[in-house]
C-alpha cells in the first residue's frame, strides 16, 4: 500500500482488524455494489485520510474516506 507520511501514520493507529472491514467495505459506482478496495494508496486531504484504489470486482476506481 503506497502512502504518504502523514496517511501512513494515521493509517498505523487503527487496529488491524478495523483497517480490514475499511479496505474490504467500499461502495464501486460502476458495479452498484459494495466491494474491496484493491491497489490503495493514502494521502491526508484537509485533515482526513483519504484512501484511493481500484474495484476488486471490476477494475474500476473507489475511494474511502476515514474519519
Amino acid at each position: 500500500m503506497e502512502m504518504t507520511p502523514p496517511a501512513k501514520r494515521i493509517w498505523e493507529k487503527i487496529a488491524p482488524e478495523l483497517r480490514l472491514r475499511i479496505l474490504n467495505n467500499v461502495w464501486c459506482v460502476n458495479c452498484m455494489k459494495s466491494s474491496s478496495m484493491g491497489k490503495a494508496a493514502g494521502r491526508v486531504e484537509k485533515g482526513l485520510l483519504t484512501l484511493t484504489g481500484v474495484c476488486t470486482r471490476c477494475g474500476g476506481v473507489v475511494a474511502r474516506i476515514v474519519e
